[in-house]
């Protein structure tokens, strides 16, 4: 792992659990055993860190994405399988999008981050694409609000990897339950024209 790469790990997690405005560049160099002003050497600042470390989340995202919406399938099998898709990356990004959700207002002002706002509105559009192409084969209900089902997934889905929220509610090991499955199966339950069983 390169230098930079590990003051990125250590930053992540500096960023996720003080939140973007509290944390500064001196926490991060102290967290990773480097002078605050040597990391300046890697980084030009603290936007252009957190641009690098939710970039690598969204660059297995959005592939991911894409190449369900450009497969094959009805629109109601894409979007089951994009559950089962976003949920998997996320969980395996918790500290990103940890960042993502509780520093976003700061975070899509800055400049600085104009590529990581566009890969926000795309990965949404992706998942608008989906329940549209549902709707249009019929494979999903007509009388979807397109928009509200993408807030209902998206944030169904962070609220499940979500451990900040629920800090005091984490989730119980349920003998091997698929998460991401059972969302399948609640969302898809209320939405598809033909019903899927547990």
């Amino acid at each position: 792992m390169s230098r930079r790469d590990e003051i990125l790990a250590v930053a992540k997690v500096q960023i996720a659990q003080r939140g973007y405005a509290n944390t500064s560049m001196r926490d991060i160099g102290e967290a990773a055993g480097v002078l605050a002003g040597s990391l300046y050497s890697h980084f030009k600042g603290k936007a252009e860190l957190v641009g690098d470390i939710v970039v690598r989340f969204y660059e297995e995202l959005i592939p991911a994405q894409r190449a369900i919406v450009d497969g094959d399938g009805t629109g109601a099998e894409k979007l089951r399988e994009m559950i089962a898709a976003v949920y998997a990356v996320c969980a395996g990004h918790q500290a990103e999008l940890t960042i993502l959700h509780y520093d976003w207002q700061t975070l899509s002002g800055l400049d600085e981050l104009a590529d990581v706002h566009a890969q926000s509105l795309e990965t949404l559009d992706l998942w608008q694409a989906v329940i549209e192409q549902g709707k249009a084969d019929g494979s999903l209900l007509p009388t979807v609000d397109t928009t509200a089902m993408v807030r209902i997934a998206t944030s169904s889905i962070h609220a499940l990897i979500d451990s900040v929220r629920y800090h005091d509610h984490p989730l119980v090991d349920g003998g091997g339950v698929d998460l991401g499955a059972q969302l399948q199966t609640v969302l898809l339950g209320g939405v598809a024209t033909d019903r899927p069983t547990s």
